[in-house]
């Protein structure tokens, strides 16, 4: 049986527009919700996976400055930039930063994770922090056992600059760390968190094997204003990695001693280009 022939022009209208929007639709849709082809930025093989963590609580002249050194540094090599704003660390402010590193480490996206307090500035922007992690390992008897790296100033352990290794092993001594504070803390004995970690190493207990020195100027110098330098005594000269104004204002007789000293030593900055987009040094 033959079909009938459509003669109606309005039923054909309706059907040619219904196909045109069909098809439009269908177009769209997959414009919209289809996932983009991404392609990883190439990497060297040795290329780790670092994220530099800070945190800023409360207002100061220099916020913009240190976020910007650090957010520099971190698109220079490839680097993830974490940055809190409030604290909600039981032990006091200071302390927040364990609680960062904890969760960075349950993540689990990076290899190492490098601790520095806001009152510091990456000097030299060029330099490579896996090349620091590198050369210490390479100098260690057993480097897979090597989790945190430290140093010292002139009243002991300093922890405004230390690197860490994402794992689980680091979360446990991150945790002695805190129960150290806690036990401490029933004999009305306050211990903020460089004090808890610089006391647990002292204890030599077996965690402390994981924990490796480094000489302070490597990446925690501190300035000639701030004389408090660990046995190296080697002061922040142009050049070197980091400077840390740790308690400027024990040292500096200014209405804002840190800030003076960050805008004072902000044209030291060496300043890395950019890398082209897509690619990592």
């Amino acid at each position: 049986m033959l079909a009938r022939k459509v003669s109606n022009p309005s039923l054909i209208a309706i059907l040619l527009v219904t196909l045109i929007f069909l098809l439009w639709t269908a177009k769209w849709c997959n414009l919209v919700y289809s996932k983009p082809l991404i392609i990883p930025k190439p990497t060297s093989l040795d290329h780790k996976r670092i994220a530099i963590v800070t945190f800023i609580t409360d207002q100061k002249s220099y916020i913009h400055l240190s976020l910007k050194n650090k957010d520099h540094y971190a698109k220079r090599h490839g680097y993830d930039l974490v940055v809190d704003y409030e604290s909600h660390a039981d032990r006091g402010t200071t302390w927040l930063k364990f609680d960062m590193i904890e969760r960075l480490i349950e993540a689990n996206q990076h290899d190492w994770i490098w601790w520095m307090d806001f009152d510091t500035l990456i000097t030299n922007t060029t330099m490579k922090l896996e090349d620091i992690i590198s050369e210490t390992l390479a100098n260690s008897t057993v480097p897979e056992n090597v989790d945190f790296l430290v140093t010292d100033d002139c009243n002991g352990l300093n922890d405004g600059s230390f690197i860490v290794r994402s794992s689980p092993r680091s979360i446990k001594f991150l945790n002695r760390v805190r129960a150290l504070h806690d036990s401490e803390q029933l004999n009305d004995n306050g211990l903020n968190d460089q004090e808890a970690m610089r006391d647990l190493l002292l204890s030599k207990a077996p965690v402390t094997k994981h924990v490796q020195r480094i000489p302070q100027w490597k990446i925690n110098a501190f300035p000639p204003e701030i004389r408090c330098y660990d046995n190296s005594r080697r002061v922040w000269e142009n050049g070197f990695f980091v400077i840390h104004f740790a308690g400027a204002w024990a040292h500096v007789k200014e209405d804002d001693p840190t800030g003076f000293l960050m805008r004072k030593y902000e044209p030291e900055i060496i300043w890395a280009p950019e890398p082209k987009k897509g690619t990592v040094d």
